[in-house]
């Protein structure tokens, strides 16, 4: 046998020693649960309101499930910045969310911010469970890029009277010398541009905003419009082509006219009411139906809905052909109301919903009489001509009347040092003020004399010198 020298052996005794060690003892890496979470917002032209999008992406690079797993979500600074609960999933369950091994998951985040003068916000989130390997990669921060509160954009249109009836702009169509109309958050006052001859309008350096409203006013020759729907503003300019749509009113066809069978009623009595619908124009008008008593004051006859047929407001099916005249009659009780106010009636609108409440309104009256009750009102003059009374403005000694619609005198009184007036145990109704020489009453002279417990107070008239 050949022997080995000791050198030789020792050699190998070392090299053997070295590759076990090496073997045996791995290089050291951290065991168990270990959450790693990158977040990025989503880049856009985000507004107050907006729902933004964080994508949030949560992985276990561990070697060992991780359980109970939580999310949160802080603002560093800029915008306060509030996360919706629902986004967060399963990451602010009770339990938390379970991860194995290797598993990576990834959740989309949604929150909004109210201003956009504060900067942008930065977030700070942060995703863990219990037993983290290593917490240093369990936080991830990014920035939310709003749109700066000085961006302004373009808005303009087209306001057009759709004679034709198609829906849509035509050669022609454009309305002249309307008031295009726009306002919204953060503005003191409305834009106004005034349509060309062509329809069109325009708006420049239009402050940014997620609902800004816009409208017309002054339209020519009766046309009528909507209100449309309100515009996001975010400097990309998509709202420079807008078109506003204007339609003829129902009433250029369609009228109304309603009578009652009797001039005065009792509480409780029932009273027949004849209404009488006229279309005048060249087409059917149909989807009507009737709604009463917008501005009665629950003192308007009780007319159940059924008896308006295909014209109330829930089938909303009435029609009247051209040239054609509808009649419908309908049965209303008195109601107790009516006898506090001294009248009652009738007073409808007839409409369709593509009308934008253009239709016709009739009304009829009548009397209810029997109760009394006392009028006081104050006489003032507007010295310092505000619109408004103020001390001293009182007139006192002046000779007062009411007078019914007719100029029938009802009651005379004369105001005290302090201007005021009271009529006494006058028939409730409505009447007219009058004033003598050298004064006149001006504006709205009706004086509303109500039973209690339903009456306005005290009334304020306004007189000046003839």
């Amino acid at each position: 046998m050949r022997r080995k020298s000791l050198r030789a052996i020792g050699a190998l005794t070392v090299a053997f020693t070295v590759t076990g060690l090496m073997t045996a003892v791995p290089a050291y890496a951290a065991t168990g649960p270990n959450i790693k979470v990158t977040a990025k917002a989503q880049e856009g032209r985000w507004l107050p309101g907006d729902a933004i999008p964080i994508e949030v992406t949560v992985a276990n690079i561990g070697d060992t499930t991780a359980n109970q797993v939580k999310g949160y979500g802080d603002r560093e600074s800029g915008a306060y910045f509030a996360i919706e609960e629902a986004s967060w999933g399963d990451l602010r369950s009770t339990d938390g969310a379970t991860y194995a091994p290797g598993e990576s998951r990834t959740y989309t985040l949604k929150g909004s911010v109210y201003t956009l003068t504060e900067g942008n916000p930065v977030l700070v989130i942060d995703v863990s469970g219990p037993g983290e390997a290593d917490y240093s990669d369990n936080r991830s921060r990014t920035t939310v890029g709003l749109l700066s509160p000085d961006t302004t954009d373009r808005v303009a249109g087209v306001l057009y009277g759709d004679r034709n009836e198609d829906g849509k702009l035509s050669p022609g169509e454009g309305l002249a010398g309307a008031e295009a109309r726009l306002i919204g958050p953060g503005m003191s006052e409305y834009l106004v541009a005034v349509t060309d001859a062509e329809g069109r309008f325009a708006f420049d350096a239009v402050p940014v905003g997620p609902n800004i409203s816009w409208h017309f006013e002054k339209l020519p020759d009766g046309w009528v419009t909507g209100y449309p729907p309100s515009l996001r503003v975010d400097g990309s300019g998509q709202n420079t082509a807008l078109e506003g749509r204007a339609i003829r009113p129902l009433t250029d066809a369609l009228s109304a006219k309603i009578t009652l069978d009797k001039t005065s009623y009792a509480v409780g009595e029932t009273a027949t009411a004849t209404v009488t619908l006229t279309n005048a124009g060249t087409r059917e008008v149909s989807g009507l139906y009737a709604g009463c008593d917008p501005g009665g004051f629950e003192r308007g006859l009780e007319v159940p809905a059924a008896q308006w047929g295909a014209f109330s407001y829930v089938n909303k099916a009435g029609k009247v052909a051209p040239g054609q005249s509808v009649v419908l009659k309908v049965t209303g009780t008195v109601p107790a109301k009516a006898g506090a106010y001294g009248q009652t009636g009738l007073d409808c609108w007839f409409d369709n919903d593509n009308s934008l409440s253009s239709g016709p309104y009739a009304y009829e009256n009548a009397k209810v009489p029997g109760k009394r009750a006392d009028s006081r009102g104050r006489i003032w003059t507007d010295k310092n001509g505000n619109g408004q009374w103020d001390s001293g403005e009182q007139v006192p000694n002046v000779t007062v009347t009411l007078t019914t619609d007719g100029g029938k005198l009802v009651s005379l009184a004369r105001t005290g040092a302090d201007g005021w007036v009271t009529f006494p145990n006058v028939a409730v109704g409505v009447y007219q003020l009058r004033a003598i020489a050298p004064w006149r009453a001006g504006g709205d002279t009706d004086v509303y004399v109500i039973a209690p417990p339903y009456g306005f107070g005290d009334w304020h008239q306004q007189v000046v010198r003839r």
